[in-house]
């Protein structure tokens, strides 16, 4: 059977990425990346209440610079997915796949690749897309309603069959 999938590639969508790699391919970094964020977090706050204790009237800059810490540490996913929504080619943003029985290829007006299954390492699922993993700077994603030929759940057990992965399920 044969799958075709087109997805239109937005901040959104790259969030999502973004997402899916930060909680797989990228878990253990990101969970000392968020430690020590943290960590700073609460340090800060503690050297403002010092300042405020001592009297000191720049305590604000402690709390400003944590309050600025915690914005990134909770919204990492939405700034990774504008940011990279900013550089990319505005002729890679529609994406059509096609999804064969030896291979896969993307088409776009900026390129078109063509990938075979056993170069995916891992794959994820989220209530509106698939996202595949080819290593952990590598990322595509695929709209689950943007399937022109085939289904979104019979795409699930084809394309575990053709790799050998289960598919993780993230939200």
């Amino acid at each position: 059977m044969e799958f075709v999938n087109q997805t239109v590639i937005g901040s959104k969508e790259l969030s999502a990425l973004s997402r899916g790699a930060r909680k797989t391919v990228r878990r253990n970094r990101n969970r000392m990346v968020r430690t020590l964020g943290l960590l700073i977090v609460a340090l800060n706050v503690f050297f403002a209440w010092i300042s405020i204790r001592v009297g000191d009237s720049r305590w604000w800059l402690n709390g400003a610079l944590a309050l600025f810490l915690l914005v990134i540490i909770f919204w990492e996913d939405r700034l990774n997915g504008r940011f990279r929504a900013k550089h990319l080619l505005p002729d890679a943003r529609e994406v059509t796949a096609s999804f064969g029985p030896e291979d896969y290829t993307t088409v776009s007006k900026a390129a078109d690749s063509r990938f075979t299954y056993d170069q995916i390492r891992m794959i994820c699922e989220t209530p509106e897309y698939f996202l595949f993993y080819l290593d952990r700077s590598l990322g595509q994603i695929y709209r689950k309603d943007g399937f022109t030929k085939g289904t979104a759940m019979a795409f699930r057990e084809f394309i575990s069959r053709k790799t050998g992965l289960t598919v993780q399920n993230i939200r």
